[in-house]
């Protein structure tokens, strides 16, 4: 019942995954259903978006960990492997946080933080496999590669192919490799001084802005 509900999720979002639609696709009987989720369709969404959540969570770190590969060619291989399972997967399923995210009102306050909780929890797994020094530098990159995850995800079920993946990943490679070896690292003693004179320079002024 929890397969089924994940993929009504990943397929058509939290409207597509009433009791009707997860009994029919898991086969199971529907007393099983308020048995097993006696909290009914809410309780059921949430277990299966927090097995979702995790499930990503694990690929994420287990792409991400190999500190014997350069990070630029773990994110290329990490987004090759994502568009070759969103094709091999039938080119229709998103990514069951962003398809629930997406489909939430004020009702849903209890599935609104989950998937806030599920997307922090895989900023935090990107974010330690960053070799940065500057904690908010880390944070705010894997906040891009979520953005960027969730993005792919849209595009490729437009264009039923997981090519857009394979983009986003060349483009994060590309990113790491020419980016400075620490980013968040401030200039000590006069470099300083120049960074903040030169940061200065490279703001807008307030006609400008």
């Amino acid at each position: 019942m929890l397969a089924a509900a994940e993929t009504l999720l990943r397929e058509r979002g939290l409207a597509g995954a009433g009791i009707q639609q997860v009994v029919a696709r898991s086969r199971a009987p529907i007393g099983s259903v308020y048995h097993f989720f006696p909290g009914g369709k809410t309780q059921l969404v949430a277990e299966a978006l927090h097995i979702h959540g995790e499930k990503a969570r694990a690929l994420i770190q287990g792409m991400l960990a190999d500190e014997t590969r350069p990070l630029p060619d773990r994110f290329r291989t990490w987004f090759r492997t994502a568009a070759a399972g969103f094709d091999r997967a039938g080119a229709d399923k998103g990514c069951a946080i962003g398809t629930v995210a997406l489909d939430l009102d004020a009702r849903h306050e209890v599935l609104r933080r989950l998937c806030r909780d599920a997307f922090d929890g895989w900023i935090a797994s990107i974010a330690q496999q960053l070799p940065w020094s500057d904690e908010a530098v880390r944070r705010s990159f894997a906040e891009m590669v979520v953005v960027a995850v969730e993005g792919a995800f849209v595009l490729s079920r437009a264009r039923r192919s997981g090519r857009p993946f394979i983009t986003v990943g060349e483009w994060l490679a590309t990113i790491l490799e020419r980016l400075p070896g620490d980013p968040g690292r401030r200039p000590a003693g006069p470099q300083r001084r120049r960074h903040r004179e030169m940061s200065r320079r490279r703001r807008p002024s307030g006609r400008e802005a």
